[in-house]
């Protein structure tokens, strides 16, 4: 027994999209190198009235570094935040877009003299997030 497709669509019929996107580095970087993460997500809704999408995106970037001065390790470390709002409406005829942009920005550099009591630690107390 074959089934028919059904090739009508009533006429209030609606579509939507979401997706999904997420880049994750497999290990751990080595002295003087970067690390990037990226997440985005997309989203729509669409019907005879108009319709709704939205996009998000998340962007991690790490970075060590030694300092050439002080030959000692540092660090810099970036986020950033992108949200984006879309409506349309058939029925006045208009369109509407909201876009909130987040940035972040850290950068730790090593001090010259170094203190009595991190002469006593093998390790930098500054650390790098990997998120």
């Amino acid at each position: 027994m074959t089934k028919k497709k059904d090739t009508k669509q009533s006429e209030h019929a609606n579509s939507g999209t979401v997706g999904y996107l997420k880049v994750v580095p497999l290990s751990k970087p080595k002295l003087n190198e970067s690390r990037e993460v990226q997440s985005k997500a997309r989203s729509s809704y669409n019907d005879e009235y108009g319709g709704v999408s939205s996009h998000y995106a998340e962007n991690y970037k790490a970075e060590q570094f030694v300092d050439k001065s002080t030959g000692r390790l540092g660090y810099k470390q970036e986020a950033k935040f992108t949200s984006t709002e879309k409506y349309v409406d058939k029925e006045l005829g208009f369109t509407t877009e909201y876009q909130t942009q987040v940035k972040f920005k850290e950068s730790v550099y090593p001090s010259k003299t170094e203190s009595s009591s991190s002469k006593f630690h093998c390790n930098n107390k500054n650390r790098i997030d990997y998120y």
